[in-house]
């Protein structure tokens, strides 16, 4: 009897498994951006790297590619590119990136969502590239930003990541 169980919850969690991959792109953002102000709510993550005076966190999955200019910071997850920028002149309520963007009429934005907190002001924002099943992704807080290009597929977990990797920065 026991085998059947363990047959049918093997079965459940692969269903669910592939469900999830089959998410539609307005799926993948809408989810995304629910999991920026849920990531935006949280403590930070401890910080894992140190990049001169910039303590962060980057999942195992990520790697510094290249931090000759401490201010802006190439990262990869496999084949993906991150680029994470750092303005450390902006507080944390600062609505630079976000201003920018909202006034960079060649982005063709398909939705955001703005986190403000306690003297912290964070976005999400996901627009539209030339290419059908990429997707810009650019997350903010303060005066730190980070962006990438994705695939459909991706979106929802850039989202979390960049999220966890951006609301982690910490300037000593």
């Amino acid at each position: 009897m026991s085998h059947k169980w363990l047959q049918a919850t093997g079965l459940m969690l692969l269903l669910l498994g592939l469900s999830g991959c089959n998410q539609s792109v307005d799926e993948q953002i809408e989810n995304g951006l629910q999991i920026t102000e849920t990531v935006f709510a949280e403590e930070p993550a401890g910080h894992t790297d140190k990049i001169g005076d910039i303590e962060l966190y980057l999942p195992s999955s990520f790697k510094v590619e290249d931090s000759s200019d401490a201010y802006n910071i190439l990262i990869a997850k496999g084949k993906e590119s991150f680029i994470l920028f750092i303005n450390d002149r902006e507080d944390t309520d600062s609505k630079l990136y976000y201003n920018l963007l909202k006034e960079d009429t060649s982005k063709n934005i398909i939705k955001e969502h703005t986190y403000e907190k306690e003297g912290i002001f964070g976005f999400s924002a996901v627009s539209k590239t030339d290419n059908e099943d990429e997707f810009e992704l650019i997350v903010s807080s303060g005066g730190v930003k980070m962006t990438t290009i994705s695939q459909a597929n991706h979106i929802e977990d850039n989202l979390h990541e960049m999220t966890k990797i951006v609301h982690s920065v910490k300037i000593r």
